[in-house]
This record gives C-alpha cells, structure tokens and sequence, in this order.
C-alpha cells in the first residue's frame, strides 16, 4: 500500500503539487488523469523520491520513502520514465536483469534467472530477448522496457508517460 499525506511542492510561489492526499491500494492499477501542468508527474516523482517533497509523508508499504535505504526502497518501487534513452549496447535481458539488482547487487542467482525469464515471458519478448535494443523498432523497444519493473517484483511500478500506477 502507499499513501501519500498532505505531499506538496512549490516552484517560487507557485504550488505545483498543493496538499495531496491519497491510498493506492495494494493491488490494482490507478491512473492519474489531469491536463498538462496540473502536477501529475511531479506527485509520482515525490512519491518514488525522485524529487523532494516541500511539505508532506509518503510511506511505501510503511516505509517513509524519505528516510528508507535506497536498496530497501528499489526493491519496493520502479520507475519508467517517459524519456528513456539508452546508449549502452544491451539486449532486452540485460535490461530486464536490471530489475533484480536491489535483490542482487548485479550477482544474478537461478531464483534471479527465473523471475527475469518470467518477466520476458509475460510480454511476449521471448524472441527479441537476445536482440539488441539499438535494433529493435520504437514500440518493441517500450514493450522491452516494462519487464524489467516486474522483473523485480516491486510493490509499485509506475510509468511516467502514463502517469499511471500499477501496484
């Protein structure tokens, strides 16, 4: 579960994120919907502590994401950005494995091995899994990018091109 309590952030005078109240609950997908400008990436980047919060609590699971250890955190909360750009030559299970390194520390185990195959697995990447992703096309590059959030079985994984949740 994640809650967020009174979560605000200001730019100068000017409240972006004003008094945010909210409980994802454990499961399920959320979306956030608003125009652009009404805060909707800044609220996700304060929950997953990619930007400070000016005033407010946001608990992962009753973690306050403020002052939890970043590895206890990464095995909690993934994020796909919007603007993801690689230039590292990787295939799509190399990119997937990352989601087990707050688990592994970059040392993969059979467990390991197992919950990257089924994240690949799920998304129908089998064929494109040994591909690098400089070769493939701009959909099958984002459908490469969102097992790797699976891959690490976190309580939230969110797209910021969506701004929406999936817990």
């Amino acid at each position: 579960m994640i809650v967020a309590d009174d979560v605000t952030k200001k730019y100068g005078s000017t409240s972006v994120v004003d008094g945010v109240t909210l409980t994802l609950p454990e499961s399920g997908i959320t979306s956030i919907i608003g125009p652009n400008g009404a805060g909707k990436s800044t609220l996700l980047s304060m929950i997953s502590r990619l930007m400070s919060m000016d005033r407010g609590t946001v608990r992962v699971e009753g973690l306050d994401v403020t002052t939890t250890a970043s590895d206890v955190l990464a095995r909690r909360l993934s994020i796909l950005r919007q603007d993801n750009h690689m230039t590292a030559r990787l295939t799509v299970r190399d990119l997937v494995s990352f989601g087990r390194y707050p688990y592994t520390k970059g040392r993969l185990t059979h467990e390991d091995r197992t919950h990257i195959e089924a994240a690949i697995g799920y998304l129908n990447l089998t064929e494109l899994s040994d591909r690098f992703l400089d070769e493939l096309s701009g959909g099958q590059r984002q459908r490469a990018s969102l097992p790797w959030c699976s891959a690490g079985t976190p309580t939230m994984c969110y797209s910021m091109s969506r701004s929406t949740i999936s817990t």
